[in-house]
């Protein structure tokens, strides 16, 4: 991923999420449990947007949300007067909110993962980047989609029927959420632009990386 503000957003997921950063002169790189995300310095005039989804454990929504409460402000979602989705379909709750850059990030609790902690919530459980947003044109959407599709051996999230401006793909455990170009991040009036990214990422024992 890309930003045209690297001190800034360093300073943020080292500081305010207190995860470990790598920082060289034009780069940095978070770890995330057992996952990364890796920023640029931005080429282009227009700051890049994305978002990202980081697993957590299933019975730590509550705790999170008060971990991150002390931290940030967190995104209203007016679906559920609250802070906090309850995603019933996906059996998982989110909470949602921005960083340094004004990526939308989310911290996702999966029910269906049964990886509940006993231990009080801390920046050690954020497990794994569990979503990463790709954006494409209403005209390549449906060609790109089904590229991914075949070319890399993956399906259609089982909980998320396939609409033509909305796909995830993937599974619990990691999902490329998929959606046209101008459409509203969720829960957020930010449109949703194209910017560059690569995604890295196993399935069925064989490593890729894609890049977009």
């Amino acid at each position: 991923m890309e930003t045209k503000n690297i001190e800034a957003l360093a300073s943020f997921y080292r500081t305010v999420l207190e995860l470990p950063v790598t920082k060289k002169e034009d780069d940095f790189r978070v770890t995330v449990g057992n996952s990364a995300i890796q920023f640029k310095q931005a080429k282009e005039t227009q700051e890049p947007l994305y978002h990202v989804a980081l697993t957590i454990p299933s019975n730590k929504i509550d705790e999170a949300r008060e971990w991150l409460q002390q931290r940030v402000e967190l995104i209203w979602i007016e679906d559920y007067k609250s802070v906090v989705a309850d995603f019933v379909h996906w059996k998982a709750k989110s909470v949602y909110f921005f960083d340094a850059a004004g990526n939308i990030l989310e911290l996702i609790a999966r029910l269906d993962l049964n990886n509940d902690r006993k231990e009080k919530f801390s920046p050690d459980q954020f497990l794994s980047v569990s979503e990463v947003g790709l954006v494409f044109t209403e005209e390549e959407i449906e060609i790109k989609t089904t590229g991914l599709l075949n070319q890399y051996q993956l399906s259609y999230f089982r909980r998320q029927p396939p609409s033509p401006n909305f796909k995830a793909i993937g599974n619990d455990e990691g999902l490329l959420i998929i959606v046209t170009e101008n459409r509203n991040w969720y829960p957020t009036n930010k449109k949703s632009v194209i910017s560059p990214i690569e995604v890295e990422f196993k399935n069925q024992g064989k490593e890729y990386s894609v890049q977009f």
